[in-house]
């Protein structure tokens, strides 16, 4: 009787044809980041995609909410389920704009939190950065700046 291998070969279950996707290469890198920044951020109570709602809403960088889901880049429906939540845990409100728009600001506790989250999100960047090649974080950004550029060109008309 033949014994098994103690380490099997590694197998590779993804397709030749669908090796070189980037939209399967993107989700695999953004969902190994954003686990990244979740476990950095675990100890303020907040997720990565929340913490940067609420860096966005404190820098008043959006005059809407739709301008807020442009900014962070998700959907307009994936936001607001974000914002509702945000709003549930007391860290945002929603005040009137002009016209219909609500704008959201910081709570004082919305404020607290993200002064908690802050010195762990710059911890979780730094690991990051100094994970990469000596000077390659920019040109990283650059990279992926580029290829958002392409995709916008890319959409179907």
């Amino acid at each position: 009787m033949s014994e098994l291998p103690v380490d099997p070969p590694e197998i590779d279950i993804v397709p030749a044809t669908d090796f070189a996707c980037f939209g399967a290469a993107l989700r695999r890198t953004a969902n190994l980041v954003t686990r990244i920044y979740n476990a950095w951020l675990a100890p303020s109570g907040l997720e990565v995609t929340q913490y940067s709602i609420l860096r966005k809403i404190q820098a008043g960088a959006a005059g809407s909410a739709s301008e807020l889901a442009d900014i962070v880049g998700v959907e307009r429906s994936t936001l607001t389920r974000n914002l509702e939540r945000l709003a549930k845990l007391g860290l945002i409100e929603a005040h009137s704009g002009e016209g219909r728009r609500l704008v959201h600001v910081l709570t004082p506790e919305g404020e607290a939190r993200v002064a908690i989250a802050l010195p762990l999100w710059n911890q979780a960047q730094r690991a990051l950065v100094e994970a990469m090649p000596t000077d390659r974080a920019p040109a990283v950004l650059d990279e992926l700046a580029m290829l958002r550029q392409a995709a916008r060109a890319a959409r179907p008309q």
